[in-house]
Formats: C-alpha cells, sequence, structure tokens
C-alpha cells in the first residue's frame, strides 16, 4: 500500500491523514480512463463489482459528480460517460445547480428573498407571514431533507389530501392559496438556476366549491359573547401567576384588538403593523358616543399595496392603549410586546384569542368558536352590507378592497334582506282577468289610509 512521506514540512495531522486517505482511495480504483481531456475519468473498483464508474469535477460548485454507469462492458460505458458529460455540460452552460438543495435549504433561501421583498416596501409583512406558513406544510409535505430536484412533479397531486388529513375542515380556497405560492416559489427556485428549468409542481385539478368563497363571519350575538368575555377577561387573572402584570397587558390587548378590528374593518396585519404616528384621536365624544379617530393605513402594510384613510369610532381605544401600554411614541406600534417596542408577535396574539374564545366557549356553549380574528373583519363589511345605507363601492373603498371582491365573497350576506324585501310584496291570483294583484302590508295600509279598492287590503 502507497504512503505519503511525512516530512518537516508535513507537521499537520490532519493534512497528513487526508492525504493517506486519498492515496487510498486512488489504490483501489484500476483499468483508470481519462474522456474528454481529463473533464471525465471512468474507472472500476475492487468495492463496485467490476462495474464502470464515473466521476467528474464540477469546479462551479466545488464537488465531483460521482456514479455507476451500471455495466460491465468498457465501451458501453465509455459511451454512457460520452452523453452524461454532454448532459451535464449543458445543464451547467444553462446555469443550473447540479447538486441538488434539499427542501429546507430552499425554503430558507426564498424566504431570504421574500425577507428582502419586504424591506423594500415591495409586499406586505402579512404576506411574509403567509409564505412562512404556506412553506412551512410544504416541508412538511415532502420532507424537510428531501432533494428537491429528485422530487417528482406530479407527487404534489397529492398535496390536496395531505392537507385535508392534517386540518379537518380545510377549504380548497386554502389549499388553492398554498400549492400558488409553492408554485411561486419553484418558478423563483427556476429563476436562480437551483433547479431544472422545466421543472413545474403538478398538483393536479383542486376544485373549489362555488359558494365556499362566501366569507364566514360574526353574528351579532357571538360578537356579543366574544366582547362580553373579553371586557373583564383581564380582571380574572390569578394573583399568585407567575408575570402576572404582562398576562393582564396581553388580555387588555385582546380585547382592544377585537374592538378595532370590529370597528374599523381592519385586515389583522394591518392592525398588528399601525403605529400611533398614523392615528389621530379626535375631540368629539358625546353623550352617547366616543371619540373618533383617523387612522392611515400605509401602503407597505396593506395587502393590496394601496395607502388608505378612514375614520370611524372608537378612538377612546387609542387612548386606553396608551394608558397600560409602555410604549406609544410617535414610532411604537399600537399592539406592541408587553417589554419590547417590537410590534406584538402573530404567535402572541393567536395564542391569547384561542384562549380566549375557550373562556367564551365555557361561558355560552353554543358559541362558534370556529371564527377567527380575522373573521371580525367580515362581519365589519357584513353589517355594512345588511343595513344597506353605504354604497358598496365606498364600503370597498373604507375596507381596502374592490368591488368584485365585495361581490364575490360577501354578497351572498344580502340574502336575508333580499328575502325580506320580497316577502314584503304580496301577490294574489287575480283569476277574473287571468293576471295577479300586489297587497300592501297590513301595517302599512294603516299608515296610508284605507284605499276605496279592497283588493289591495290584505285579507289574511
Amino acid at each position: 500500500m502507497l504512503r505519503t512521506r511525512i516530512t518537516a514540512v508535513d507537521n499537520d495531522a490532519d493534512v497528513q491523514i487526508k492525504r493517506l486517505n486519498k492515496n487510498q482511495k486512488q489504490v483501489r480504483m484500476h483499468d483508470v480512463l481519462e474522456i474528454y481531456d481529463g473533464e471525465v475519468r471512468i474507472f472500476r473498483t475492487t468495492h463496485s463489482g467490476d462495474v464502470w464508474q464515473l466521476r467528474m469535477w464540477i469546479s462551479q460548485e466545488k464537488k465531483y459528480i460521482r456514479k455507476s454507469l451500471k455495466t460491465r462492458d468498457k465501451l458501453i460505458a465509455i459511451e454512457i460517460a460520452k452523453a452524461e458529460y454532454i448532459q451535464y455540460k449543458a445543464r451547467l452552460l444553462n446555469g443550473e445547480k447540479l447538486f441538488s438543495l434539499t427542501a429546507s435549504d430552499l425554503r430558507n433561501k426564498y424566504l431570504e428573498h421574500v425577507t428582502e421583498l419586504v424591506e423594500g416596501g415591495q409586499i406586505s409583512a402579512g404576506r411574509l407571514t403567509n409564505i412562512k406558513t404556506y412553506t412551512k406544510h410544504y416541508q412538511d409535505f415532502v420532507g424537510k431533507e428531501a432533494k428537491i430536484q429528485n422530487i417528482a412533479e406530479d407527487f404534489f397531486d397529492g398535496y390536496r389530501a395531505f392537507r385535508q388529513t392534517k386540518v379537518k375542515g380545510i377549504t380548497m380556497t386554502v389549499v388553492v392559496n398554498e400549492s400558488i405560492t409553492i408554485k411561486q416559489m419553484y418558478k423563483w427556485a427556476v429563476k436562480k438556476k437551483l433547479i431544472s428549468s422545466t421543472y413545474v409542481p403538478d398538483f393536479g385539478r383542486i376544485k373549489v366549491p362555488k359558494n365556499e368563497t362566501r366569507r364566514e363571519s360574526f353574528t351579532v350575538i357571538n360578537y356579543d359573547k366574544l366582547v362580553n368575555v373579553a371586557k373583564k377577561w383581564w380582571q380574572r387573572t390569578p394573583k399568585g401567576s407567575a408575570n402576572r402584570d404582562e398576562e393582564i397587558y396581553y388580555r387588555r390587548s385582546i380585547r382592544d384588538f377585537i374592538l378595532l378590528m370590529a370597528n374599523f374593518g381592519f385586515r389583522t396585519g394591518e392592525l398588528l403593523q399601525l403605529k400611533f404616528g398614523n392615528v389621530k384621536v379626535h375631540d368629539d365624544a358625546t353623550e352617547h358616543s366616543s371619540e373618533s379617530a383617523t387612522v392611515k393605513v400605509l401602503a407597505e402594510t396593506s395587502k393590496v399595496r394601496k395607502e388608505r384613510t378612514v375614520r370611524s369610532r372608537r378612538g377612546d381605544i387609542f387612548n386606553r392603549r396608551k394608558t397600560y401600554s409602555r410604549f406609544f411614541g410617535e414610532n411604537s406600534f399600537v399592539f406592541s410586546m408587553y417589554g419590547e417596542d417590537k410590534m406584538m408577535t402573530t404567535t402572541i396574539l393567536y395564542d391569547y384569542f384561542t384562549d380566549l374564545k375557550k373562556e367564551v366557549k365555557k361561558k355560552y356553549p353554543d358559541y362558534d368558536d370556529s371564527l377567527s380574528l380575522y373573521s371580525l373583519r367580515h362581519f365589519w363589511i357584513t353589517l355594512q352590507l345588511i343595513h344597506g345605507k353605504v354604497d358598496i363601492h365606498k364600503v370597498a373603498r373604507f375596507a381596502g378592497t374592490s368591488y368584485t371582491q365585495i361581490v364575490n365573497h360577501y354578497d351572498g350576506m344580502k340574502d336575508a334582506e333580499v328575502s325580506n324585501q320580497l316577502m314584503a310584496v304580496k301577490l294574489r291570483f287575480d283569476v277574473e282577468n287571468d293576471g295577479i294583484y300586489v297587497m300592501q302590508d297590513k301595517a302599512k295600509d294603516e299608515d296610508e289610509g284605507d284605499k276605496e279598492d279592497g283588493k289591495i287590503k290584505e285579507t289574511t
């Protein structure tokens, strides 16, 4: 066996060992042939059962490709090696990476890219939060250490079933949104030459029921139960509990968050990222109503990337926040962390909302605890549609959405109103004249006085 001679210069033990190991590996090779001026080497080893192997140095990635040619025939091995070389070279010239990333690597790189977009004001922080969540589901589905180049494109056809087993009652709208985000991540990976230029995840057909896009909203009764419990929940914090002041702070915060969501129709991310410098409370309180407040929702915090300024009731809540929050400067978040002048995390927000819902359920067993914080935005929009006193275009403008979105997602809320209006119209058959005539409610007749034509008075 060949040994590397150790000299005074070779005084690093690690170097010596590496050289010995290198020579030992070289000794195990035999029948070595070089192809294309030595760029590709084929050989056989005692451990491969005389099956020909290929080795090719990829200088761009500083790694060797080594693979079995799956033949003991020398001429066939040479032809296969040449074909492999041409394919690898073509991919390298196209800028592709030959050594596949893991699913975890891809997700981390993509999140770095998306974070830069947030910092550059290109997308909202709320969108980043969604992407983190969706790509985490992707990672759980394919496996954290899975090599992305080795994942079959049609493997993603099982994603819908995977999510349905993980989350009971998940809507197909959510699954479609997740699949779109995953496709966008792979499209970015292709652009960055991290994966084959032809790779496209195939999720198959995901059918979304027509009425699924209707938003789940609070009823007035459910909303009343929620705020009724939230109002005094912080006062019931156990006196001996650890970090009691912090617990009280977050319990009071979730109550104020709920009230502002329901009175301004904010998106969750818009309210979380709101700063005191973008809020002006007006001195216009009356005997029957609290102060109003004007709020500027910045483009970078909005899902639609468009700034809007709105004014609504419950400006007193912003003033109340300043009485128990440590941070209320112009640049402080309205909903900050207890001990830091930073935005409250979504984890804390949702955890406390979940705990609050459990308390509401204890007191009111019929309370619908499937509703989310975002349902409060739907609640606000639904109320505006039901009372019908504000034009739908104006409702959309206030909420920072479009007329089309309102119609597609909320118009079903007006079904009851339409039904009541139709029910108010009383029709009777006029058999003699082969027609119908309209009758009015008795109460309306009394208001207008009796008519000479008895036919229009309700008789039943």
